[in-house]
C-alpha cells in the first residue's frame, strides 16, 4: 500500500520569524524529512485576479539563474492557495547584520 505523500509545504516546520517585508514574512524552518534548515519567504497574494506580483516573478527568475557563493540560493518555489513560498538556503545573518557587526563604513 502506497503511503500518502504530504503536500510539499507541510514538510517544513516553522521555527521562528526572522524577517518581515512588504509582501510577506520570512521564517526559519526545518525540513522534517531531512532535518535541514531553510528560510521560507511567504509572499501573500492579495487577490486571485492580480496573480503573482511582478516583483516576485522577477526575483524568482533572477535567483533561479544566479549561482554564486555570495548570493543566497533559491532551493524551491511552492505555490499554495493565496501564498507563494520561496525556499532559500538558511544563512545565520543577512548583509545588513554583517555590515552592522563589521563596525566599519563601506568606503574603507
Amino acid at each position: 500500500q502506497k503511503e500518502k505523500m504530504k503536500p510539499k509545504i507541510d514538510k517544513y516546520e516553522k521555527i521562528e520569524v526572522i524577517g518581515e517585508g512588504t509582501y510577506g514574512i520570512v521564517y526559519k524552518a526545518r525540513d522534517t524529512d531531512t532535518g535541514e534548515i531553510y528560510a521560507l519567504k511567504k509572499i501573500r497574494l492579495e487577490s486571485e485576479d492580480e496573480g503573482i506580483p511582478s516583483t516576485a516573478i522577477r526575483e524568482i527568475a533572477l535567483l533561479k539563474e544566479l549561482q554564486h557563493p555570495n548570493i543566497v540560493r533559491l532551493v524551491n518555489v511552492l505555490h499554495t492557495d493565496r501564498k507563494l513560498t520561496l525556499v532559500f538556503e538558511y544563512l545565520d545573518q543577512d548583509l545588513k547584520k554583517l555590515l552592522d557587526n563589521c563596525g566599519q563604513p563601506l568606503d574603507q
